[in-house]
């Protein structure tokens, strides 16, 4: 097979059959922009719903003989053999490429597994000598080849758009590529990082500097220059809007932030946030992944500013989508001191902030009268400046009335914790730090002030994570509403809308993930957020429609496919599903619960 990319791009596509796989196979048509038929007598609901809305061209009628050379690309993907056989004679007769889902012999080409990041894209192929092997081999990449590297494609891209305007010789070129190369691709771990306007001017030879001193040379294609004088509010261009996407579970996004980012051209998010995207948000809306881990972080802020800037002016609607709230340890304000200085229209959008809404959902009010009467938010990392911090910990641990919250703590914890007892915070005081919270990886330790840093290590608690000392925290023991749910910590993927259904199981204590068909960009990002425990599927066509999913962030091996309909259990053990749970008719839409309830306490 010699391996080519095929642009499809508004060209007439065809596809026939009606199940999940000519779902997901047209799917993939259409993110590559192309113009698809689907001939099936008997379409899915998810494929009805994409003809009703003018996305595809429906035709519900049995396949045409000679209608193929209509097309520029044919797929078939029926269940009878027959059929697929027609398609794949006729389409070969006329030079049409075709392929027949799951026989090879009938194939003129193959579809790779292919792992994408922007306009990255790695293809994964064996001629359909080892499928399995492909299909491991992707999840490997899924998992190596994370979100950032859309972000430095895009940056690769720019760059090399520099050098080419710039006098160099073919040597001087991949010099520069070289450095760009070098300097922001481990290549032991993958991980990818963007270089500022700085770090890119040193990449290229002196001769070619691109700086203020060189007059002469070429403009940068960086559209991020801010303007000398910044321009009265009334006269700036676009709008960027500052959203808060909260501490974590999408339900506490607010109405406006949910309507900013259905009305967007483009959304730059967060790690954080990544699970306050709605999944069904438009496909045409570009997703930008800038967000950071602890120690790690692939797209510095002046990269982040950049990049809104270079959006807004191409005529874009952005959404800046930050977790928690953008005015609280969000940075919100410099960037939008920037998008104010380049003469860019700005909102914000505020969101629930962590320090209120995780304590919440771990049972702890950060105010309880005659107990509590204050609550100070700080940043941990202020305990470690070297500069000397601005917060005030010997005054605070004079406070015995107060609530402490403090983000990004796990690491300056120690620090902190010594600060406070030197001040004289007693040892005793009631405190916990939550990892995750209002998420189904909801994670608490609670332990008194002096103890806490040690307990945190005991227990492995990850970041992102919240403290709060205070004595509030004590009334965990009995206001705890959120993990004592049957279904806590289960994080279940939905297909198609939910209804009833999802909604008894979030009431149930699950965190559900709602997956429209097809398969959004956003809600693969969704998916992959957070891990999965499991997929309650209604009926054949659902497993059908995820199996390629499996194979992204998020999913493992130990992912429970709960199958409602008995034709489901039979589809996923056909695609080798490891834990595959019947429901059976107990589980309606009036009544989802509890038969799933009995089994999944089990586990």
């Amino acid at each position: 097979m010699y391996p080519i990319m095929y642009n499809v791009t508004d060209r007439p596509c065809l596809v026939v059959g009606g199940g999940g796989v000519a779902l997901r196979k047209l799917e993939a048509l259409l993110a590559n922009g192309a113009r698809v038929t689907l001939v099936t007598p008997e379409p899915i609901d998810a494929l009805e719903d994409l003809g009703s809305d003018g996305t595809i061209t429906l035709e519900r009628r049995v396949y045409r003989a000679g209608e193929v050379t209509d097309y520029c690309l044919a797929i078939a993907a029926t269940d009878d053999r027959e059929v697929n056989r027609q398609v794949y004679e006729e389409a070969n007769a006329a030079g049409i490429p075709v392929n027949v889902v799951d026989d090879p012999p009938l194939c003129s080409f193959h579809l790779p597994a292919r792992v994408q990041r922007g306009k990255l894209q790695i293809a994964i192929a064996s001629e359909g000598e080892a499928p399995f092997a492909v299909r491991r081999l992707r999840r490997l990449l899924e998992h190596r080849f994370g979100h950032p590297w859309a972000e430095w494609m895009e940056a690769a891209g720019r760059f090399r758009d520099t050098v080419r305007a710039l006098d160099m010789d073919r040597d001087e070129q991949e010099a520069s590529f070289d450095a760009f190369f070098g300097a922001t691709v481990d290549p032991d771990t993958f991980a990818v990082r963007i270089p500022t306007e700085s770090e890119e001017n040193a990449f290229l030879l002196p001769q070619h500097d691109t700086g203020p001193a060189n007059s002469e040379a070429p403009a940068r294609a960086r559209n991020h220059a801010q303007a000398d004088t910044p321009l009265p509010m009334g006269s700036c261009t676009g709008l960027v809007s500052l959203v808060g996407g909260g501490p974590g579970d999408a339900g506490l996004l607010t109405l406006r932030g949910r309507q900013r980012m259905m009305e967007a051209d483009a959304v730059v998010y967060d790690r954080l946030a990544a699970t306050s995207l709605p999944t069904d948000l438009p496909v045409h809306v570009e997703l930008h992944c800038v967000g950071k881990t602890a120690g790690y972080h692939p797209v510095p802020q002046e990269e982040i500013n950049a990049l809104i800037v270079r959006l807004a002016r191409e005529g874009k609607r952005v959404v800046r989508l930050k977790g928690g709230d953008p005015y609280v340890f969000g940075r919100g304000s410099e960037e939008a001191e920037d998008l104010r200085e380049a003469g860019i229209c700005f909102e914000i959008v505020p969101g629930i902030t962590s320090a209120v809404a995780v304590p919440a959902y771990a049972g702890m009010p950060v105010t309880h009268r005659s107990e509590a009467v204050r609550a100070t938010m700080v940043t941990a990392h202020e305990s470690a400046k070297s500069d000397g911090p601005q917060v005030r910990w010997d005054l605070m641990a004079q406070d015995p009335h107060a609530t402490l919250l403090g983000y990004m703590g796990v690491t300056s914890l120690p620090v902190v914790v010594e600060r406070l007892l030197v001040g004289g915070l007693d040892p005793a005081t009631p405190a916990a730090m939550i990892s995750r919270g209002t998420t189904s990886a909801q994670h608490v330790v609670k332990a008194a002030v002096a103890e806490l840093p040690k307990a945190i290590i005991d227990e492995d608690l990850k970041p992102p994570a919240l403290f709060i000392i205070g004595p509030t925290v004590a009334h965990a023991e009995h206001l705890d509403w959120f993990t004592p749910r049957p279904l806590h910590g289960h994080r279940l993927v939905l297909v198609g809308k939910p209804r009833e259904l999802g909604a008894r199981l979030e009431l149930a204590g699950a965190e559900v993930v709602a997956v429209p068909l097809p398969v959004t960009p956003a809600s693969r990002i969704v998916m992959g957020a957070l891990p999965i425990s499991g997929c309650v599927f209604r009926n054949a066509e659902e497993v059908e429609a995820l199996e390629e999913e499996r194979l992204g962030l998020g999913w493992g091996r130990n992912v429970v496919a709960w199958c409602i309909d008995a034709n489901a259990a039979e589809r996923a053990r056909r695609l080798g599903w490891q834990i595959i749970e019947e429901l059976g008719g107990s589980v309606t839409e009036t009544d989802p619960v509890s038969a799933f309830l009995s089994n999944a306490t089990r586990r």
